[in-house]
């Protein structure tokens, strides 16, 4: 771990940063061009701050779809492993295996899926009540 500024405060301080210039830049283009970075930077410091939880449920949601499953120790394997089991899920949304009773608990994972990677990506598409929990 290290210590101050820690990766939240570079990302904010990076960020506005960007806003400023965008707020001087010569030209629409620039404009956009700043707005992007500090999008793109505000989005990390999300992620930053929300994939672990968002990953645990994740995983806990799948694991009740797919039957259990250890939680890989390193964050790299858990994510990777994680995408390997959404494709597992594709293949047996494929399959059928999702008709009929387990549909509703299937449409919830979805949903609650989504919704996290939109708080991460985009919050202000979300609800405040979404946004909160």
């Amino acid at each position: 771990m290290q210590d101050r500024p820690t990766a939240a405060e570079l990302l904010d301080a990076l960020a506005g940063f960007f806003r400023e210039r965008a707020q001087h830049a010569r030209d629409r283009w620039e404009r956009f061009q700043f707005l992007v970075a500090a999008n793109s930077l505000a989005i990390l410091k999300r992620e930053a701050e929300l994939e672990e939880d968002a990953i645990l449920a994740e995983w806990e949601r799948l694991d009740s779809l797919l039957g259990p499953e250890p939680l890989p120790l390193r964050h790299r394997d858990r994510v990777a492993r994680l995408r390997e089991r959404n494709a597992e899920l594709c293949e047996a949304i494929r399959a059928g295996s999702f008709d009929g009773e387990r549909e509703g608990e299937l449409k919830r994972h979805l949903y609650l899926t989504v919704r996290d990677k939109v708080r991460i990506a985009s919050p202000d598409e979300l609800g405040e009540e979404e946004t909160s929990g």
